[in-house]
């Protein structure tokens, strides 16, 4: 009985950690998993997500809104997003927790004025009230996720606990999940597939790039569903920023 009952766990075990590892090596996942768990300690929430790249540039994103989760329009070059804080010198006492910043005095409601895009992001009109933690090595922010409430309901006592041991949770996924990021070379395209993405960021629709290549709607979306789990992107606008980005190279 222990001779089969053994290795039946053990390939168990197995099949976890190769779940697990599958899941922290993809930085996406992991953030859009880390906005549905703010989003479950607060439901009444708007939560966002993002890891940095070592360049500085916004790497994976996501938002929870409305109880699903969206993909993130980064901010134009033109509307660059605000920090109030040094994002490679964040003070000490603000890292790698749960911190509220109107409450904390950080800044004020007027921080939101109507051209912050995150009002844009969440689709508010009123200043909100937010948390949020940075994830920092050495003074540098390495991940964001935070949440937004109606600014006239502050957070609850225990949505406050709730958030801060979520928060606690996910600094070792998240960690590992960047550092994996940071490693990641660049993935080599296939001829066919760069001609695919080069009609997507035209604007193309399926049945325009099918025609354009001689090949069948049915194999453009095939095609584009692979690039959708290598880029780790949602949709055709992440799949082109991905692109735009320099993270593929042609094979």
């Amino acid at each position: 009985m222990r001779s089969s009952v053994a290795p039946r766990r053990v390939h168990e075990r197995l099949a976890e950690l190769g779940a697990a590892a599958d899941l922290l090596s993809d930085p996406t996942r992991v953030v859009a998993l880390a906005v549905e768990a703010l989003k479950a300690a607060c439901p009444r929430g708007k939560a966002l997500g993002f890891t940095r790249l070592p360049d500085g540039r916004i790497g994976a994103a996501a938002a929870m809104i409305d109880g699903r989760v969206r993909s993130v329009t980064r901010p134009a070059p033109s509307a660059p997003m605000p920090w109030i804080v040094d994002l490679d010198r964040v003070p000490a006492w603000q890292q790698d927790r749960w911190i509220e910043p109107i409450r904390e005095r950080v800044h004020g409601p007027a921080f939101f004025s109507r051209n912050n895009p995150v009002m844009r992001m969440i689709d508010e009109s009123a200043p909100p009230d937010y948390g949020r933690m940075m994830l920092c090595q050495d003074g540098r922010l390495l991940a964001w996720v935070g949440l937004y409430v109606d600014g006239k309901h502050a957070f609850r006592a225990r949505e406050r606990e709730a958030l801060s041991e979520v928060s606690t949770q996910l600094r070792l996924p998240l960690r590992i999940a960047i550092a994996l990021q940071a490693r990641s070379p660049r993935i080599a395209l296939a001829a066919r597939q760069n001609e695919i993405v080069e009609r997507v960021a035209r604007g193309w629709t399926n049945k325009q790039i099918a025609r354009d290549l001689e090949i069948s709607p049915a194999t453009v979306k095939t095609l584009l569903e692979r690039l959708f789990r290598v880029s780790g992107s949602g949709n055709r606008a992440g799949l082109v920023q991905w692109w735009h980005d320099g993270s593929a190279t042609a094979g």
